[in-house]
């Protein structure tokens, strides 16, 4: 993994980007810490082109952007446009929100909506990744809902985000590898485990949780991942 690989994703920062001026001194922050890219999100405060212009001159390259879910399902060419003024080819659907994932109709018609966004981003030379939280581990007649909605979209491809794989019940090395050349992007955040038996796991900064990333990364470089952006939700 180079340093030109690494993206920090900005929803972490989220509570500083009120603002046109707040985005700016937190880009400014990101990149005196040594990011090179940021990975942006939708903004309801500040214009795709002002979002843009506010990285650049922060020298800060915008390496993917998570996109409004139901603009892109519904008005797909809408997620070209944006992508193209942040200029970046990657577009990730971040949230299946509204979707039933336990509903095998609901599952197939986002999966058909997804082909569909990839068949009109891909014609204008841009990618579409889907990023997992843990319900897509859930099982609908015994497979992975992340596999079906796979299946189905079979040109999609995938930001695999170790957390929530890990709390999803899953091994994000074997994902990364069975992902293969569809993984663009791997979302980094680790996954503490607390002393109490009765507290949650709770996300941790990279390295300081249980997961292995010097395993996690060297598999991801090893099936041409692209970009490697690290995040806190919370």
């Amino acid at each position: 993994m180079k340093l030109s690989q690494v993206a920090a994703q900005i929803y972490t920062v989220r509570d500083y980007l009120s603002d046109s001026a707040a985005f700016a001194r937190s880009m400014e922050r990101l990149k005196g810490i040594g990011y090179p890219a940021v990975e942006v999100i939708p903004s309801s405060t500040i214009s795709d082109k002002e979002v843009a212009a506010l990285c650049r001159d922060a020298g800060l390259m915008i390496a993917a952007a998570h996109v409004p879910g139901k603009t892109l399902l519904e008005e797909p060419q809408a997620i070209v446009e944006k992508l193209q003024t942040f200029g970046t080819k990657l577009g990730m659907y971040a949230f299946p929100g509204g979707v039933n994932l336990g509903s095998a109709s609901e599952v197939n018609q986002l999966a058909d909506a997804l082909h569909n966004a990839v068949t009109v981003l891909s014609g204008a030379g841009l990618t579409l990744a889907y990023h997992n939280h843990a319900m897509e581990f859930s099982r609908l007649n015994g497979e992975f809902v992340l596999d079906i909605l796979g299946k189905r979209a079979p040109a999609m491809s995938f930001e695999l985000d170790t957390y929530w794989a890990q709390y999803g019940g899953v091994s994000p090395e074997r994902w990364i590898q069975k992902l293969g050349t569809k993984l663009v992007s791997l979302h980094m955040k680790d996954y503490g485990v607390p002393a109490k038996h009765d507290d949650p796991p709770f996300m941790a900064e990279v390295g300081h949780g249980n997961l292995d990333f010097p395993v996690l990364v060297a598999t991801a470089e090893k099936v041409g991942c692209q970009w490697f952006v690290v995040e806190q939700d919370f």
